[in-house]
């Protein structure tokens, strides 16, 4: 067995149709390609740019589906 690696990617601060950008502390371009998932561990989408001032860089991922039951919540990276 392998342990998974999680660490939080951000806060949610704004959803547009599949689109999604999240506020974070250390994102850097390594997040770039790397899968998104939710509190409960679901896959929810992938992290297409990381962007914005470095002590508060923001992520834009693009969704797996139009469902975002996360809403206002954090995410992490796998």
């Amino acid at each position: 067995l392998y342990k998974l690696m999680v660490s939080r990617l951000g806060e949610v601060v704004n959803i547009s149709g599949t689109t999604v950008i999240v506020q974070g502390n250390k994102i850097g371009p390594r997040a770039v390609g790397k899968i998104v998932i939710d509190k409960k561990m679901n896959e929810v989408g992938r992290v297409v740019d990381v962007f914005g001032p470095v002590d508060a860089p923001y992520a834009k991922i693009v969704l797996f589906s139009k469902e975002t039951p996360f809403r206002d919540s954090a995410v992490y990276l796998r």
